[in-house]
């Protein structure tokens, strides 16, 4: 069960510490003082224009000759449309060959020391996906997972290790991608659709599929981004790039009350007030509405 959301309690306190300003009756509850202001979102979101932008180009087959390089986000690659490889495909491309991955190492290099996991909050299609699924409401109540000691962090270690290091160096076969739900998704789906032979050929696997398909839906509409928090190996790379990224956040403690605004409002469902550069954080800038919270670049303080 979920009480009154902490953004209303937080506005709630600041309307009651005006009206005592201005000389107005409020209620016998004791104002605090120096709250800082949640600003309102517009009606359409900067960030969702940018991730539906992102999902349009990475499958519109616009650039399809850009397929043999991997896209900085988890996109199929064996999407009809998709313009790009999947990063994590082409990782197991070079395992299984037992190849070590020079290329994709400096690439995921670069895209973390930029801007860490933010190409998650910004750009990712599957995760785009993860934050409109969560907006059906069907009459029932969010279930909140907190992250507390990384316990549920940790969990995308095994599968980044076990699947996609040890799994494709042992078979040969990009284990992670047979059971990927955005691959099912993007891909298994649309194929069998589309291509008479492929659907003939689908058994099995692509039932098991089609079940973590499922899965990961309703788990969506239930929680936030549950593969971006515990399954994701893309977000796995990204995430130790966090706090020492170009693109970084600053928690004013002086300013900042502990009203869980910040949490209310993001989409990891973690406490930025915590730890605002955590391995979890994809840098959506959504508790940015809170001016205690700000970007910050590079190195400086401030």
């Amino acid at each position: 069960m979920t009480s009154k959301p902490a953004t209303d309690r937080h506005k709630s306190a600041v309307n009651r510490e005006r009206a005592i300003n201005n000389g107005r009756a409020v209620s016998n509850k004791p104002a605090v003082s120096n709250r800082p202001v949640v600003s309102s979102r517009p009606a359409v979101h900067k960030r969702t224009l940018v991730q539906l932008a992102s999902l349009v180009f990475a499958n519109s087959y616009v650039l399809s000759l850009l397929k043999f390089c991997p896209a900085p986000v988890l996109n199929c690659h064996a999407c009809p449309l998709a313009v790009m490889a999947c990063p994590i495909g082409s990782l197991q491309h070079f395992i299984g060959q037992r190849r070590f991955p020079f290329a994709l190492v400096g690439f995921f290099t670069v895209i973390g020391a930029l801007v860490g996991r933010m190409t998650c909050g910004w750009a990712c299609p599957f995760g785009f996906l993860q934050d409109l699924l969560f907006k059906i409401r069907l009459g029932r109540k969010k279930l909140q997972v907190k992250i507390r000691h990384h316990a549920w962090e940790a969990a995308r270690y095994p599968v980044f290790v076990g699947l996609v290091l040890i799994g494709a160096f042992a078979t040969g076969e990009p284990l992670f991608c047979k059971l990927c739900p955005a691959g099912g998704l993007e891909a298994g789906l649309p194929l069998v659709a589309i291509d008479p032979s492929i659907r003939a050929m689908a058994g099995t696997l692509f039932i098991v599929k089609m079940a973590i398909v499922l899965v990961f839906i309703v788990a969506a509409i239930l929680i936030k981004r549950p593969f971006c928090r515990f399954i994701c190996p893309l977000g796995t790379i990204y995430s130790p790039f966090n706090k020492v990224s170009y693109v970084r956040l600053k928690v004013d403690n002086e300013l900042c009350n502990k009203c869980g605004a910040c949490r209310a409002a993001c989409p990891m469902d973690i406490d930025p007030y915590l730890d605002a550069d955590s391995k979890g954080c994809i840098k959506c800038l959504e508790c940015t509405s809170c001016p205690a919270i700000k970007v910050k670049y590079g190195t400086s303080a401030e």
